[in-house]
């Protein structure tokens, strides 16, 4: 698959596919130990596939199928991560559910992902959410929640910010309907499974590629 130079890929995998083995089950930690190292291999698997693809002329990346060592992070100033040896990579990771996704582009990036629980959406909304936003699922009688987390979500991942004091200080909604940008900076809501809300947000949203392995 050639991917062009403006594109941004989403990565999609089943967090379950890779079965434990029995005498892990029962280990103390051994959940949330397999969790990350999911993911540090689905990470590396997403990023070398892309960097295979796109690397720009004269810069270095390692090859596609490189081990997880080579694809090693660091936290920015804000804790937003990063690749030191493949600076011009970016990168967005969320994971929720059943599912694992990460978005992989030349410029900055944000992603998230919200399976939809129960809950008492109106009391989280009041609290957390900014009253334009208020407004907006109140007259959707809260149809749309998990869509507006999840882009309130992706832009603070796109700010490296994260949720904070200042998660109400700006909306991603209109009194009508859900915003399509937050500060000049793009947003959009991704189709997946009608149980989960995705949403993605970058400078500019152009052509986009979903790889689902489920």
């Amino acid at each position: 698959m050639e991917i062009k130079k403006e594109e941004i890929v989403l990565y999609i995998y089943h967090m379950n596919k890779a079965v434990p083995a029995p005498e892990e089950k029962n280990r103390p930690g051994a959940a949330g130990q397999r969790e990350q190292q999911l993911s540090s291999a689905f990470l590396a698997r997403a990023a070398s596939h892309y960097a295979a693809q796109h690397c720009p002329a004269g810069s270095a990346a390692p090859p596609e199928g490189s081990l997880p060592s080579c694809w090693h992070t660091r936290k920015g100033s804000h804790g937003k991560p990063y690749f030191p040896d493949c600076p011009w990579l970016h990168f967005s990771i969320s994971h929720s559910g059943e599912y694992w996704a990460c978005a992989m582009a030349p410029t900055e990036v944000g992603l998230d992902l919200q399976i939809h629980t129960k809950g008492r959406r109106e009391r989280i909304s009041a609290r957390f959410f900014h009253p334009q936003e208020n407004e907006y699922l109140r007259s959707c009688n809260y149809r749309d929640f998990f869509d507006v987390w999840a882009a309130k979500e992706s832009y603070v991942k796109y700010t490296g910010s994260g949720i904070g004091e200042g998660f109400a200080a700006f909306t991603a909604a209109t009194p009508t309907a859900l915003a399509r940008e937050i500060n000049g900076v793009c947003l959009k809501v991704i189709p997946f499974r009608p149980d989960y809300s995705l949403c993605l947000c970058a400078p500019c949203i152009g052509n986009i590629t979903i790889r689902y392995e489920v």
